[in-house]
């Protein structure tokens, strides 16, 4: 395929002071993903690059770039893994959705988490946090974790009416449904420059821009959907998306897709 990169009054007041601290929650949490959305849009309208997530090890508040590797991306929030307390008020603070079950699950919409571009974290996020529930239970209850619980489309290899061989789904996928992960070989952008030239020359080329350092080269390494081939009007599209502080590419159905239709997503986009 061609290539895919560059491309009581006592009563009252105990009422009170639940909503007070809500309110100063929402208004944290309201300020820091405005912050998120102005560096995603990149302040133009258009989304920027992501960037390789580096956790924060400094003394002091994060809010200076000098000291601050989180600050100093531009606005990217802190994360579980940095050394700054759980009182960082640049922390990612996590979706506040309500917890759901296997047949009616969360964050379907309207989710924090999902609008950052990030899947839910169990560890900070209420959808699906382990409490009275098992691991695999908060799993199934939360819609936005599909590529942290590999819920993934089933997919075969098959002669491409396109172009060599393609990649075909084994079952039904509704749009916004996960097809499957786009996995390959972690290189820098150097290293995909120099590559790039040879599988340019070979009219051949499966390499993907992860983020601003790196980029994800499924010519030798990589899983099945390295074989779904460009098309002007795809079935699935493309998005990069962070979990667990790394960035991950995943394919998600764009319309519905039936069993024995061909994959495709469009490589410029």
């Amino acid at each position: 395929p061609p290539a895919k990169r560059r491309k009581g009054e006592g009563a009252k007041a105990s009422r009170k002071r639940p909503r007070a601290a809500g309110t100063r929650w929402a208004a944290a949490h309201a300020s820091l993903f405005r912050r998120q959305k102005n560096i995603l849009e990149n302040k133009t309208g258009r989304k920027g690059p992501p960037h390789m997530f580096v956790p924060c090890d400094h003394d002091g508040p994060c809010d200076d770039a000098a000291t601050c590797s989180c600050a100093a991306r531009g606005a990217y929030f802190c994360e579980k893994y940095c050394a700054c307390g759980p009182d960082c008020r640049a922390r990612f603070p996590g979706c506040r959705c309500a917890p759901g079950d296997a047949g009616d699950p969360s964050c379907r919409s309207g989710c924090e988490c999902a609008a950052a571009g990030r899947e839910c974290d169990p560890d900070i996020c209420r959808c699906c946090a382990v409490d009275a529930r098992s691991a695999a239970a908060a799993l199934d209850g939360c819609a936005n974790v599909a590529l942290r619980a590999r819920r993934h489309a089933r997919v075969a290899l098959g002669r491409s009416s396109t172009h060599g061989w393609g990649a075909f789904a084994l079952q039904r996928c509704k749009p916004g449904d996960f097809v499957g992960e786009y996995r390959g070989e972690l290189v820098s952008q150097d290293e995909a420059d120099r590559r790039g030239k040879i599988y340019d020359k070979l009219n051949c080329s499966f390499l993907f821009n992860l983020d601003e350092e790196n980029v994800v080269d499924a010519t030798r390494k990589g899983a099945k959907m390295r074989f779904a081939n460009h098309s002007a009007d795809p079935n699935c599209a493309a998005r990069v998306v962070m979990v667990d502080g790394d960035h991950r590419i995943g394919l998600f159905a764009k319309k519905d897709i039936a069993p024995g239709d061909e994959l495709s997503f469009n490589y410029s986009s």
